[in-house]
């Protein structure tokens, strides 16, 4: 059988409600083990879910220890990772228990982003639409089409490790499971795994199946919505500590800093290059 657990912040609970309400409809979801991986404390508990309360260091949201509890407390060999926020057709949980092997990422790059509120049976009904159906249902005015990419790249952006991914446990702790360092809201960590992923030989299959990523704003640790600016700087730090783990020119990292109005990108970069080194040595 199926281990699903999902990523959840506390601020989220409508999205989380879309998505479990999806998931109900699926085949083997009574069967599954059920578990919600929590960053902090919470309040509404699912019926039948289990849930993991995962503590922050230093109070910054780390998505690698996340991942290893949701694996950790699994109780079954086929893993499904969702974040709290992704609506999925109701043949998803029969296509991942049918394909799932060892070595093997199961996704679909059929990613829709919704840019505004759109009713649960709406989002049901484009979901669970035919080929040509779909079509006809989709409107671009709420949906974003953004792909996810199935070979890993260097860069920001949705990989196959974004929010919504199947695995074995086996295949997870043979790559060793997802690097610590990375922490915060700032991106690359799934990038990172990715990348793990691929230069170990695991293989990424595309189930081609649509996704809606439900609407919601990042928060920062008072609840006020983030800027793209600040959200570019959170990324920053990430990226210099991946640009410096995979070999990459920190020129990279200096046009990110460009972005981020940074004055003197060089400076402040061989300056946080030392200071990440500096920490990644103590640990």
């Amino acid at each position: 059988m199926l281990s699903i657990f999902i990523m959840y912040s506390t601020d989220r609970f409508e999205a989380l409600d879309y998505t479990i309400s999806c998931l109900k409809d699926m085949k083997l979801y009574k069967e599954s083990q059920k578990t919600l991986v929590v960053d902090g404390k919470i309040d509404k508990i699912p019926k039948n879910w289990e849930v993991v309360q995962v503590p922050r260091f230093n109070n910054k949201f780390c998505w690698a220890k996340m991942w290893d509890a949701g694996v950790l407390t699994s109780q079954n060999e086929k893993i499904v990772y969702l974040d709290s926020d992704r609506l999925l057709p109701s043949n998803f949980l029969e296509l991942i228990y049918e394909n799932l092997e060892d070595n093997l990422f199961l996704f679909t790059s059929f990613h829709f982003m919704m840019q505004q509120k759109i009713s649960l049976e709406k989002c049901k009904k484009i979901l669970n639409s035919s080929t040509e159906q779909f079509k006809e249902e989709l409107d671009l005015s709420f949906l974003r089409y953004e792909p996810i990419q199935a070979e890993p790249f260097h860069g920001s952006g949705k990989n196959v490790m974004s929010g919504c991914t199947a695995f074995t446990r086996k295949t997870y702790l043979k790559l060793g499971g997802v690097d610590h360092w990375y922490c915060g809201h700032g991106a690359f960590a799934d990038s990172d795994f990715h990348m793990q992923a691929a230069s170990a030989g695991c293989e990424f299959v595309d189930l081609q199946i649509p996704q809606i990523h439900f609407i919601h704003k990042k928060l920062d640790n008072n609840q006020n919505s983030l800027k793209d600016k600040d959200l570019w700087l959170l990324s920053l730090e990430n990226f210099i500590y991946y640009c410096q783990k995979w070999k990459l020119p920190m020129a990279l990292a200096e046009s990110m800093a460009v972005r981020c109005d940074i004055k003197n990108p060089h400076s402040y970069i061989s300056k946080k290059l030392k200071q990440i080194m500096a920490d990644a040595k103590e640990c």
